[in-house]
């Protein structure tokens, strides 16, 4: 508009949830500010939208002071003690982290597009050790071993190495000609080719 509010300000701002969530998951820009400097965070906890902030945060929405101060004082200063209460809680999360606030996909999406399990305070392994739902469920299967079956949870280079390496598996497995007289001894070979690779394959990059 006129002063600079973008949709998602705005949305933020009203309290609309399902609109802010639309409106991230078509990737909007989450930190633009309208010309005052104020950001769609900060609207939230000023207008104490708990769950718009909380969809916010688990996008990786700043916190970082604007002119008006923080998105935590802002919720102070306007007596909003549940919002204000969860903006401490949660100083320390990653997106990943916000298991209350993700869906499924996109856990998923976040664990296939790298992110750590291991990061924040508390990280996001340490949320899920003890969480119920699907978000929490795929990040502990993330932190397993590689297998065939957590593949999927796996970031691109990881999924890309896994891929290499089983291929390999198999041109072996195929060059000694192991699945005709030698077929238990090429079952072996493969199963033993696959708890290798659970320790080959590393989720993050140190």
């Amino acid at each position: 508009d006129k002063d600079g509010a973008t949709p998602l300000f705005m949305a933020s701002h009203d309290g609309r949830l399902e609109c802010v969530r639309l409106l991230l998951e078509a990737g909007a820009a989450i930190d633009q500010a309208d010309e005052q400097g104020a950001t769609p965070l900060f609207a939230a906890c000023q207008e104490g939208h708990l769950e718009v902030a909380k969809l916010l945060s688990s996008y990786g929405a700043s916190r970082a002071a604007t002119p008006f101060g923080t998105p935590e004082e802002a919720a102070n200063s306007q007596g909003h003690t549940d919002l204000a209460a969860w903006l401490v809680a949660s100083r320390g999360w990653t997106p990943l982290a916000h298991l209350e606030t993700l869906t499924a996909a996109r856990a998923l999406s976040l664990l296939r597009s790298g992110a750590s399990l291991h990061e924040g305070e508390p990280t996001p392994l340490q949320r899920a050790a003890g969480g119920e739902g699907e978000a929490a469920a795929l990040i502990r299967r993330a932190a397993a071993p590689w297998s065939p079956a957590s593949h999927s949870l796996f970031p691109a280079p990881a999924r890309a190495r896994a891929a290499l390496l089983v291929l390999s598996i198999y041109e072996i497995h195929e060059r000694y000609h192991l699945d005709s007289a030698g077929a238990t001894n090429g079952i072996a070979a493969l199963d033993f080719g696959h708890c290798v690779l659970g320790f080959a394959i590393a989720r993050e990059t140190q």
